[in-house]
Order: C-alpha cells, then sequence, then structure tokens
C-alpha cells in the first residue's frame, strides 16, 4: 500500500496495519453475515414445516453467530476509531467514502467490494427475516385462534327459552390461564 499521502506525522505504518485490520474484520463480518442469511434461507421451510426442534437447534447457532459479530463490531469500532484518530477526523467524519479517498487503489477497491456485498448481503438477510417474521405472525395467530376455540365457552342450542333449567354450556376443552 502506498500511504505516502499520509505524512509520517501520522505513522503510514500504523495507519497501513489499522486499515488492514479493519478490512479484515469486516471481511470476517461479512462472513458471518452470510452464514447467517444461509440460516435464514434455511429457517423458512422448518417455520413451515413447524418442525421445533430443529428451530430451537437452529436459534442456537444464530445466538452463536450475532455474538461473533458483537465482538467483530467492537473491533472494527475501535479500529475506525483509531484510523479517525490518524488522519485527525472524527469517527462520523471518517465516512467510507472519505476512507476510499484517503486510502490507495488496491485498498479503496477492497473496500468498496466488501461493502457492496456487505449492503447486499444484509438487505437480504433483512427481507429473509421479514418473511421469517411473517411466518412466525400466522402460526401465533393460528396457535391464539385454536386456543380460543378450545377455551370459549358456548351455550348449547336451546329450542324453548322458557325453559331456563334446561339450557346448558358447553364444556372446555382446556381451562386458559396464561
Amino acid at each position: 500500500m502506498n500511504w505516502s499521502n499520509i505524512g509520517p506525522e501520522y505513522g503510514g505504518m500504523v495507519v497501513e496495519n489499522d486499515c488492514t485490520g479493519l478490512l479484515e474484520t469486516v471481511e470476517k463480518q461479512l462472513d458471518i453475515y452470510r452464514e447467517l442469511l444461509s440460516l435464514a434461507q434455511a429457517k423458512k421451510p422448518v417455520l413451515v414445516k413447524g418442525d421445533i426442534p430443529e428451530l430451537e437447534k437452529m436459534t442456537k447457532e444464530e445466538e452463536l453467530l450475532i455474538l461473533q459479530v458483537g465482538r467483530l463490531e467492537e473491533q472494527r469500532r475501535s479500529l475506525h476509531q483509531a484510523l479517525a484518530n490518524h488522519f485527525v477526523l472524527s469517527s462520523e467524519e471518517l465516512s467510507l467514502s472519505e476512507l476510499i479517498r484517503r486510502t490507495d487503489g488496491d485498498t479503496s477497491q477492497r473496500f468498496q467490494l466488501v461493502f457492496a456485498e456487505m449492503t447486499e448481503v444484509l438487505k437480504e438477510l433483512a427481507d429473509i427475516n421479514q418473511v421469517n417474521i411473517e411466518l412466525i405472525k400466522s402460526s401465533l395467530d393460528y396457535i391464539d385462534f385454536s386456543m380460543d376455540i378450545l377455551t370459549s365457552t358456548n351455550r348449547a342450542p336451546v329450542y324453548n327459552e322458557q325453559d331456563d333449567d334446561k339450557k346448558q354450556t358447553a364444556a372446555k376443552v382446556f381451562d386458559r390461564k396464561i
């Protein structure tokens, strides 16, 4: 990498290491987001099928991946802040476009590619998660409907309304208590 545009007062080697570290961290995050995307895609048929044990297994796997992304996000923020400090900018001022502008051709191209793919993967993940949320809501609505049917009291048909002694109430299948 060519860091001559940074100047010796900013510690070119440190900046290079931080840029490389930032790229590697974001690439690791991208790999995990790809795994989360694959898991979300595999979750749809599991939700449709209602396979609770498989769903629990997938949810635990998701939780582990999300924890990994969280740790990497802390690293990414730390490296981003270090780069902002090196460039004498606030972290808000060191946007992706500013970082690309301040890095050499190969590095800026790598940043562009990684962040473009990250954007695409995150959008697809959000779309699939939205579909899965709708499937879960439908399942919950069905369960709620079923519980209402099983716990409601229905009056049996009465042909002689004057005969109150003969009115009967349908038995509940379940006594719903929440």
